[in-house]
């Protein structure tokens, strides 16, 4: 069983009442409260470490450095990614899909196709459409059957030869629904297409492996994971990376 308190023990900001009352936080889907160990390392980190990474030869700087590469290897292990060069830190999770989708002319061509689920956060359609405007290709979209599911009989009509690349979200923010990206990816990949999975909210939710998962890009944001505001995952294959 679940010790509900004993968890509740690590979130200090659960100490407070509001009208009057123990606070309840529901809205992980936004953003999840920090745990004292976060707080208390984010406050050592400007204690005793406070320097440029990768920028210096100071010892701060190195101290800073080695804390800040030991992260992206508990990264690695804990999503099972092959490298940790192919675990890259950004600002959040709209920072991933966004330097993903930047970059994506050189996947997807004119008279190409792009697919998006009609559940997807406007974070993850915005770019693909800006995508498709500036390079001439055509958006298309998965519909969502009455029970908040993706129409996937429709999803296996929409793939082709011009399907370049599909988006869709791991775990739906609104429905909370999850898709099954598995089959998804397959699909794309039977076609040549490239894929990237919305994970901001299964990262804190489910035990996701890179490997197994198999997508080209994975994007994760660690302020929905109990981690500190201002900081996201890109994850890519070493071969779309490249």
């Amino acid at each position: 069983m679940l010790d509900i308190q004993k968890i509740r023990a690590d979130f200090p900001i659960l100490n407070r009442e509001v009208n009057g009352r123990p606070l309840v936080y529901f809205d992980n889907a936004a953003t999840s409260q920090k745990p004292q160990q976060v707080i208390d390392k984010i406050v050592e980190y400007y204690t005793l470490y406070n320097a440029n990474i990768h920028r210096g030869v100071h010892a701060l700087s190195q101290e800073a450095t080695d804390l800040f590469e030991a992260s992206r290897e508990k990264v690695r292990a804990f999503f099972n990614i092959p490298q940790t060069k192919q675990v890259i830190f950004t600002s959040g999770n709209t920072h991933s899909i966004n330097a993903v989708a930047s970059g994506a002319h050189v996947f997807v061509q004119k008279g190409d196709e792009v697919i998006v689920s009609a559940v997807e956060h406007h974070s993850n359609i915005v770019p693909w459409q800006m995508l498709c405007e500036r390079v001439g290709a055509t958006l298309k979209v998965i519909p969502v059957l009455d029970n908040g599911e993706l129409d996937m009989k429709t999803y296996v009509g929409l793939l082709n030869d011009k399907t370049a690349f599909v988006v869709v979200n791991h775990v739906s923010n609104a429905l909370g629904v999850t898709n099954p990206v598995e089959e998804i990816i397959k699909g794309a990949h039977k076609h040549g297409a490239m894929t990237l999975i919305d994970g901001a909210q299964s990262c804190g939710h489910m035990k996701l492996d890179m490997q197994a998962i198999n997508a080209d890009f994975y994007t994760m944001a660690g302020h929905k994971m109990c981690g500190p505001t201002g900081i996201g995952i890109l994850y890519g294959t070493e071969k779309a990376l490249n």
